[in-house]
């Protein structure tokens, strides 16, 4: 050892004292036997702690010596050790005051102590400084207080073995003892005084303590730039210590003399993988330190830098508040912002000329954009803004100027695992947005009808300034089931509101006359005062041949009530009024089982149900709503086959009990023996559902079960000898094909959640010419009316903002005539009990209903003349009352029909023009009044239209149950005595073979229907067979109807 003097007079006290190996040895030895020893130390005491409470717990000691003076000071030590413990913890974790003090100065000093390091480290490290310098006892003072707080951590700890192998604890160890000894020693070494640098781990901790940053992503930001500096200190300080010190095993022969700063640089270049080559190391353990920090840097400096870089910029670039420009126009839209999301409202909402777009469209996100996102919001920044928060805090909403803005739209996720937990977060945001002004126009996307209930019970809900829900279950439902009962009428409602950008160039005859069609859209216009006094069809009738416009509702004002809705094709009794808003069809602006012999289905509805007793309730009764609307008599109806596992079925059971001619067949559409149950063969059209399941992991996968069943539906050759579905409005129609093939297909509806997995099912459309690489709405099976996507509701979100008018029309054409203005309406009378005479009236027989009619054998066949569609425009509308919307046409060419190996194909036809040529084969779509019947007024056809759903059980049907089959009629009325609030009506099996066991079918019917009859658990089939005998009266055959 010897002494070295400064060059100097500045530090005349400081004396550098040069450190041998025995010096720096007993440095990091005194740290090292002391972790190790009280690792050992532990370790033992918690191995004879343990066995010695074995022994005692074996030999009975514990009870021997147990007198009552003994427990009561043992119960006392145990108390004031627990209360001692607790006060401790509260003060480590900073729950008081004196808590939050301890801990800020213990990081303060710990910090302190690392920049005595740093300045200590000015020194050559081989050095050790006397105590002479004045930060030895400062840093001496320091670590005392730091043992001290050791020390009550160390009596914190539940584990003590645990809390010496935690990286503040040995941080502690191999930092604190060092300075002791140099205290004995009076001299200093730096050692390993750099692990200080670790320390910085808890700065986001302190900060927070310290209100110092509070949102997510500046407590994210500061633990990544804390585990940044830390590590990058701290390699620092070991490439010093051994870069200055050399290796021991050479006796530091290969050492350099290196600076910390020097240090830090090289430490740098190694974790950016730059490595400029200038300051190297030279010892062995610094390149091998090097080798494996290089490793480790490759994720830090890869991962940690670019997100905190990207949280630094996003911080700033997407929380400054939304500028408003004024004079210009902007919405607001939160909720589910996603890419998929965002596309679809983007390219519906931006669907004018960009001269034509003057609203620009912000955006409020909970969490920041991918970089896929971001992309999309560059393409059409010229119209959107991204602004990260949330609807539910009013800091955000006033940061996007809800208050000024034209409206709040609110996306629903409409493939999330629990749609009630979507449409409660939805409605919350709706509520926060109210509260905050209470004028903002919302529009709000629904997934489940039931939900819709709590909006209006909203006090600052107004319908009339344009607030507007958009229920996909109730309007998804709707739609399939009005494409039920008039095929085709799917693709015509949704091309009424589709928009197509992509320019497609078709090249079959009908392909060029369906994308014609597609041109066609809903738009609204109020009446000039010259259309007052006139009727609805001389309106019309002047509309569509002079101005080329179809006119086919109007706005309707009651006189008696301060009523106010939509009328489709109203009678010519009522009168049109000044001021009185139209809605145009014209081109846009822009261009259970039963025995099949004993039960026999026939031209009825099969909808393929897909769920367990744990898939989210995708409301079955939007569906049957619209099939049993008042416009229908009771020979109109058609019986409703549900197919599906009967676990699903019950829960949907309580919300369609009370409609007429329900039917419930447990299994499923994947088995073609269920399938031939129902008697699929006879049915007018099969829907395929999708159910509300949980999101798989790929988007394509969300229509599995959907697609199978349609192959499996489509794949059933079904003889055309066999008797064909004859609906009363429109299956004579297909009847009249001019050419008989061997085989015929079932009509499907199928639903797809995923509007790219049409290609899977194009091939079911009967069609070679499809259209090559596009979309849903240009598929032949769209087209032909076979396939229905939910997506197509994205559309309405926009459509809403320009024209809430159009979702009114939209409601009422779905749902059956049902309003939201009806809704209150109809709530307002049956609450202050008013005359209900006038709702009844305007409701009833003014309605109309969406039907499917041939020219020939329909009561078309009466217009002459008939050679254009504008001449059964003008014919039907005079004479008859029935309004003409589009046509069905049959794709008729042998080359697309070769060797008739398939069934003939149809296809719609939005708003033909006046002077369109009709062929015979040709359906009509028409909106026609309840009281005007559909057919030739003949005994034949009125007689093929009753369809009566009375079935009597029979004596010999009871008579032929076998014994050996009453399992199977237990077993089936165990299964049905399980469904909610009452019986449910049962037929008995007859005896069928083991193989053809899946015919037997639970039925469902309704309160109303009395010609069901009803077996109860515990009765006899021949009680209930007189039952059914029993006459229907009138109230209960009409009771559905009100």
């Amino acid at each position: 050892m010897f002494v070295t003097k400064p060059k100097d007079g500045r530090e005349e006290g400081t004396v550098k004292i040069s450190c041998t190996t025995e010096i720096q040895a007993v440095f990091i030895l005194s740290s090292t036997v002391i972790f190790f020893c009280g690792f050992l130390i532990l370790f033992i005491s918690r191995f004879i702690s343990r066995n010695f409470k074995k022994w005692k717990k074996n030999k009975g000691i514990f009870l021997e010596f147990n007198s009552d003076n003994m427990i009561h000071k043992h119960s006392r030590s145990l108390t004031f050790r627990g209360h001692f413990h607790n006060r401790i913890e509260m003060l480590l974790s900073a729950q008081t005051l004196v808590g939050r003090v301890l801990v800020i100065l213990f990081f303060v000093l710990s910090i302190g102590s690392l920049i005595i390091y740093f300045i200590n480290s000015t020194d050559p490290v081989r050095s050790c400084s006397s105590y002479r310098d004045k930060t030895i006892p400062i840093d001496l003072t320091f670590n005392a207080f730091l043992s001290f707080y050791f020390g009550l951590r160390f009596l914190a700890a539940d584990d003590k073995v645990k809390f010496w192998l935690e990286m503040n604890s040995i941080v502690d160890i191999f930092t604190i003892p060092p300075t002791f000894i140099s205290y004995y020693l009076k001299s200093n070494w730096l050692g390993l005084r750099f692990l200080r640098a670790l320390r910085l781990l808890e700065l986001p901790q302190i900060l927070q303590i310290l209100r110092a940053i509070s949102t997510s992503n500046s407590v994210k930001f500061c633990k990544l730039l804390s585990i940044v500096l830390s590590t990058w200190l701290t390699a620092s300080g070991f490439i010093h210590l051994v870069e200055n010190s050399g290796d021991p095993w050479l006796k530091g022969r290969n050492s350099q003399n290196i600076s910390y700063f020097e240090s830090i640089y090289l430490v740098m270049a190694t974790m950016s993988t730059v490595g400029f080559g200038d300051v190297v190391p030279r010892t062995y353990l610094g390149r091998i330190f090097i080798i494996v920090f290089t490793l480790g840097s490759l994720v830090l400096f890869a991962n940690y830098i670019p997100e905190m870089v990207e949280l630094f910029a996003n911080q700033k670039k997407y929380t400054s508040p939304y500028q408003v420009v004024k004079g210009k126009k902007f919405i607001v839209v939160c909720g589910n912002i996603t890419v998929d999301s965002v596309t679809a409202f983007l390219r519906n909402f931006l669907r004018h000329k960009s001269g034509e777009i003057n609203i620009e469209i912000v955006f409020l996100g909970e969490v920041l954009p991918s970089l896929e996102l971001e992309t999309i919001f560059k393409c059409h920044m010229a119209y959107t803004t991204f602004v990260s928060g949330s609807a539910l805090k009013w800091e955000d909403l006033r940061r996007v100027a809800v208050d000024s803005a034209e409206a709040c739209l609110i996306i629903a996720n409409p493939l999330c695992s629990d749609s009630h937990a979507e449409d409660s977060s939805n409605i919350m945001r709706v509520l926060s947005i109210k509260n905050y002004y209470p004028n903002t126009r919302v529009i709000i996307q629904i997934l489940q009808s039931h939900n819709k209930a709590f909006l209006p019970k909203i006090p600052s809900w107004n319908w009339n300034t344009g607030d507007n829900i958009i229920c996909f279950a109730e309007l998804k439902l709707g739609f399939i089931a009005q494409g039920c009962l008039v095929p085709g009428l799917c693709t015509f409602l949704t091309s009424l509101f589709v928009e197509q950008n992509k320019k497609i160039c078709p090249h079959e005859p009908w392909q060029k006359l369906f994308c014609k069609g597609l041109k066609n859209k809903i738009l609204t216009q109020r009446l000039s005062n010259d259309f007052a006094g006139m009727s609805f069809p001389d309106a019309c009738q002047l509309c569509f041949t002079k101005m080329r416009l179809m006119l086919i509702a109007i706005e309707y004002k009651s006189a008696c009530h301060d009523y106010c809705g939509l009328i489709l094709n109203p009678p010519a009794q009522v009168k049109l009024r000044k001021n009185t808003l139209g809605f145009f069809i014209a081109e846009s602006a822009k261009d259970k089982r039963t025995d099949k012999a004993k039960y026999e289905f026939r031209n009825h509805i099969v909808a393929c149900i897909f769920g367990d007793a744990h898939s989210t309730l995708m409301g079955l009764r939007n569906f049957v709503m619209p099939l049993r609307a008042s416009s229908y008599t009771r020979q109109e109806l058609k019986d409703i086959v549900f197919v599906g596992s009967l676990d699903y079925l019950q829960r949907e059971w309580r919300f369609i009990r009370n409609f007429p001619q329900i039917y419930i067949l447990p299994g499923s559409a994947l088995y073609s023996v269920d399938l031939h149950a129902v008697n699929i063969e006879e049915c007018s059209m099969c829907a395929v559902l999708s159910s509300s399941c949980k999101s798989p992991s790929s988007p394509t996968l969300v229509d599995t079960e959907p697609i199978m069943a349609t192959l499996n539906i489509g794949s059933l050759r079904i003889s055309c000898l066999a008797q064909t579905p004859s609906g009363p409005q429109f299956a004579r129609g297909f009847s009249s094909s001019p050419r008989k093939s061997k085989y015929r297909r079932i009509p499907i509806l199928t639903e797809l959640k995923n509007p790219s997995n049409i290609h899977f099912i194009e091939q079911l459309s009967g069609m070679e010419g499809n259209f090559p690489g596009t979309n849903l709405h240009l598929s032949t099976s769209f087209a032909t009316g076979t396939v229905f996507s939910g997506s197509f509701l994205d559309s309405l979100l926009a459509t809403a903002f320009y024209n809430y008018h159009v979702v009114e029309l939209l409601q009422m054409l779905v749902t059956g005539g049902m309003s939201f203005q009806l809704e209150q309406h109809l709530d307002k009378e049956k609450l202050f009990g008013l005359n209900i005479g006038c709702s009844t009236m305007l409701h009833g027989k003014m309605r109309c209903k969406l039907g499917l009619l041939s020219l020939n054998q329909t009561i078309l066949s009466a217009i002459q003349p008939r050679k254009t569609f504008g001449q059964i425009f003008c014919g039907s509308l005079n004479d008859l009352g029935v309004l003409c919307l589009g046509l069905y046409r049959m794709i008729d060419k042998e080359e697309h029909n070769p060797e008739h190996k398939r069934e003939v194909c149809w296809f719609v036809i939005t708003r033909p023009d006046n002077e369109f040529t009709l062929l015979p084969s040709d359906l009509v779509f028409c909106a026609i009044p309840c009281s005007t019947s559909c057919y030739k007024k003949d005994s034949s056809s009125s007689a093929a239209c009753e369809i009566i759903n009375i079935m009597p059980l029979k004596e010999n049907m009871v008579t032929d149950v076998n014994p050996d089959q009453t399992p199977l009629v237990d077993q089936a009325r165990e299964s049905v005595s399980q469904l909610p609030y009452r019986p449910v009506p049962l037929l008995e099996p007859k005896p069928i073979p083991a193989t053809d066991s899946k015919r037997a079918m639970l039925t469902l019917g309704s309160k109303y229907s009395c010609h069901h009859h009803c077996t109860h658990p515990g009765e006899t089939v021949e009680e209930n067979g007189k039952e059914s005998m029993e006459e229907t009266t009138v109230e209960d055959a009409y009771a559905f109807h009100n």
